[in-house]
Order: structure tokens, then sequence, then C-alpha cells
């Protein structure tokens, strides 16, 4: 029996058509339109106290936009091709915004979800900046061999990973930075 090993991460590309749509609808946004997001942490185990653990805008679009859309075909379509996890139709995007000194420290997002009984089994990110507008930014995670791995950072670029995998957002330190997140929910896993 031949076993189809699973990766932590796979890549799609946006079509023009999605893409300009999810642009046409941020540049319709104002800056009311956005949370600022910071927070500090404490890591007990290291003992250490980070000032800035997460800093960035969050907008958060109702299910009807283009970006709930385009962000639940996508998880559909690498979970139907990929994982296949029992999920659940519950998804959750943001729109962030990355000024200079954004940033999102390790971090996992399994175990978190909306509803009682479900958990984040599946993440995205689809950066939406082209390179030329910004630098530093990056997204980095960790694969299932514990390697170090940074996303493409084509605009348009699609990544949806496994929920534990840990990751980060390094700090922008020209421009701004913009990446539509999101999480797709089901039962835990058994």
């Amino acid at each position: 029996m031949k076993h189809e090993f699973v990766n932590p991460y796979y890549y799609e590309q946006l079509n023009n058509e999605d893409l300009k749509e999810i642009h046409d609808y941020i540049s319709q946004l104002s800056d009311s339109d956005y949370k600022h997001n910071e927070f500090d942490y404490y890591d007990g185990q290291d003992d250490k106290k980070y000032d800035v653990y997460r800093s960035c805008e969050i907008h958060y679009p109702k299910q009807s936009t283009p970006l709930c859309r385009i962000g639940k075909k996508f998880f559909n379509l690498i979970n139907k091709k990929y994982y296949k996890y029992d999920l659940k139709n519950l998804f959750e995007f943001q729109l962030i915004k990355y000024h200079v000194g954004g940033e999102y420290n390790w971090h996992v997002d399994y175990g978190v979800a909306p509803r009682r009984g479900l958990v984040r089994k599946l993440s995205m990110t689809i950066q939406l900046t082209y390179p030329d507008k910004y630098e530093g930014g990056e997204l980095q995670l960790v694969d299932y061999g514990n390697h170090l791995v940074m996303m493409e950072k084509y605009a348009g670029r699609v990544l949806v990973f496994d929920s534990k995998v840990p990751h980060k957002v390094w700090p922008v330190t020209w421009g701004k930075r913009f990446a539509l997140v999101g999480w797709a929910n089901g039962p835990q896993l058994r």
C-alpha cells in the first residue's frame, strides 16, 4: 500500500480577476475600517517578556465580501486536493495591514475557534502587496522537518498550511504590507 505524504503547506496563485477584485475592495476602505491590534507577551518557559508581540491594523470583512468568497474557494480547493480534513462551513478572515515595525512573533493557530467543539485546522495567508512596495514583513514558518521556510512574496500568492505549524511575520522595515489571513474550522482531530 502506497502512503501519500501530506505537506505542512501548499501554494496556489490568485488569478488576475480575483487579485483585482480584492485590490478594488481594499481601495474603498478608510483608516477607520481597521482596528489597531498590538499586545505584549510573557513567555514563561523562557522567562522573557516581548514588549511588542503583535502589531498591525485589522479589518474584519463581512462574509458577503470578495475576500471571504475567494478565501473560502482556496481553503476548499486545497483541503479537497491535499488535506481532506473534516471542515465545517465556518471560516474566519482578517485583512491585515502591517506598517513599518508591524510584526507578529512565533505562534500557532490550532485550537482556537469561534464555535464550541470546533478547532482551527487550516490557516491561510494571501500576499496582496507587490514586493517592490515594502521591505521586511516576510512570513516564515517551520515545516514538519523543523526547517525554517519563507513564504514567496508574489502578489496574489496563496499559502494554506496546517494550523499546528509555527509561523511568524518579521517586522516591516519600509512601506506597507497587506495580507488576507484566514482559518478553516472543523471538529477536533482524533
